[in-house]
């Protein structure tokens, strides 16, 4: 028999610590949402917060080592085993570790929109963490132990704070930001190397690069030796995550990104256990409520069956009413485009450059309690051809897969390419379709004719601004 067998019990035993630590988590979330500084000594709980959650995921990563090893006994000794008592035990393995790998990731969510706060006036440097590969180690290894004793025991490098990464999804370079909290700007940036010297010792070796070095240089650093390497090239990307590298000749162009944050705000509350409700928020566009009752974590994760949300006969008639309300009678390019807030069915993040942590947007956060701990769902249902059309009507070209027009039959001399990145923004991040339409006008009235005269690519980089905290009002140290 393996040393340690993996229980539902044992399993439910985790996931009830994990609960106990998120509800901390969530707790001091609100409290710096509504920057109350002075409550419930904030600072305290400000320094606990992230060495809660990263416990939190170490020891869910440590459940899923014990379920991968016990997995790797049965298949050794299959021969021994009833062969449906040996496939029934390997599916429920199996599940339990899928399990386990949604509340880390639903945990790093919370990580997400704490480290938000701190990169809130760093936009060019969390869009480059996520347009790097995401990072993957779901492990407790002998490096994710050396990273929780350093951030239980090293809260600031030269006053400037520590930001663990592993905790989230988004920050994807390095191990460790370092914040100057008088200007919420990032100093430092950090890998952590880690080595067992005995069973009650370890050597932590920290690497960091400073901003003020970095912006000394007129290029991204490059060194043929390191790329050779995987630890070189994590070097290399760490350093250069701090390098600026806008032109002098780019230009910001920043337009009112409003979104249907209140709309989906006034679903939430009127919502009822076990009663889907929508609310159709443009002609294309609508939000439909799932809530359930209140219940533990580990039942929300392993028994989200559809009878759950109230997902019955009266749920399939709305979905269909309002299906049939956005489908737009006179076009031949109908479809209907199904999304959920925040999480992916698998609770994986949906994090995109240029967009804010649900957390952070103007909503409730009694209300985005039931989302974040998935008492309640929040679909969308989306038809694109109405804003494709509208586009279409100023002369556009509109590259997508939800048309069936192409450029060579329509010859035009203006067109949009990669057009379905938007979709991505309105159906996770609830982007309105009239800030698409105006992003393009403006781009139409400033550069319509192109740039000094020549024909130019234009580029939206689409970037939702929320005024978390006045940048004149910085977080005291």
């Amino acid at each position: 028999m393996t040393k340690k067998t993996t229980t539902k019990k044992n399993i439910q035993s985790e996931f009830k610590l994990a609960e106990e630590s998120l509800e901390f988590c969530w707790g001091f979330l609100c409290d710096l949402k509504t920057l109350s500084y002075k409550d419930n000594n904030f600072v305290d709980r400000l320094l606990k917060f992230q060495e809660t959650l990263a416990i939190t995921i170490f020891r869910l990563q440590l459940a899923r080592n014990n379920v991968i090893a016990e997995e790797k006994h049965r298949i050794k000794n299959k021969g021994s085993y009833n062969y449906d008592w040996f496939r029934a035990k390997m599916k429920r393995l199996s599940t339990f570790k899928k399990g386990i790998d949604s509340v880390v990731n639903m945990s790093k969510s919370f990580g997400d929109a704490f480290a938000y706060f701190f990169y809130q006036f760093e936009e060019e440097l969390l869009a480059k963490h996520l347009n790097h590969r995401r990072i993957i180690n779901d492990s407790a290894d002998i490096g994710k132990r050396g990273e929780i004793e350093f951030i239980k025991n090293v809260k600031h490098i030269e006053g400037h704070f520590t930001l663990f990464h592993d905790i989230t999804n988004t920050l994807r370079y390095g191990d460790f930001s370092f914040i100057n909290l008088k200007t919420l700007k990032v100093e430092k940036v950090g890998e952590l190397k880690t080595k067992k010297v005995d069973s009650q010792t370890l050597d932590l070796s920290l690497t960091y690069f400073k901003r003020d070095d970095i912006d000394k240089k007129n290029k991204p650093l490059k060194n043929p030796e390191l790329e050779k390497t995987r630890k070189g090239r994590q070097i290399l990307g760490m350093a250069n995550l701090l390098f600026n590298e806008k032109k002098d000749n780019d230009t910001k162009k920043e337009l009112v990104n409003p979104t249907y944050s209140k709309e989906v705000e006034e679903l939430l509350l009127s919502s009822k256990i076990n009663q889907s409700k929508y609310v159709q928020v443009s002609e294309g566009l609508a939000f439909i409520s799932l809530k359930s009752r209140k219940t533990s974590l580990y039942n929300n994760i392993f028994h989200k069956d559809s009878a759950k949300y109230g997902v019955n006969d009266d749920f399939k008639e709305l979905y269909v009413e309002v299906a049939k309300k956005i489908i737009k009678k006179d076009s031949e390019n109908n479809g209907i485009i199904i999304g959920q807030l925040l999480y992916n069915p698998d609770l994986t993040d949906k994090s995109t450059p240029g967009t804010i942590p649900l957390f952070w947007h103007p909503i409730d956060y009694n209300v985005l309690k039931q989302v974040y701990f998935l008492n309640t769902i929040v679909i969308s249902l989306f038809n694109p051809v109405h804003l494709i059309e509208e586009i279409e009507k100023l002369g556009y070209f509109v590259d997508s897969k939800y048309s069936n027009k192409k450029r060579e039959d329509i010859k035009p001399t203006k067109g949009i390419d990669r057009f379905d990145l938007f979709i991505s923004y309105i159906i996770n991040f609830l982007m309105t379709e009239s800030f698409v339409i105006e992003s393009v006008q403006q781009i139409e009235n400033e550069y319509g004719q192109g740039i000094n005269g020549q024909n130019a690519q234009i580029s939206i980089k689409p970037q939702q601004k929320f005024d978390i905290i006045p940048a004149t009002n910085k977080m005291k140290k």
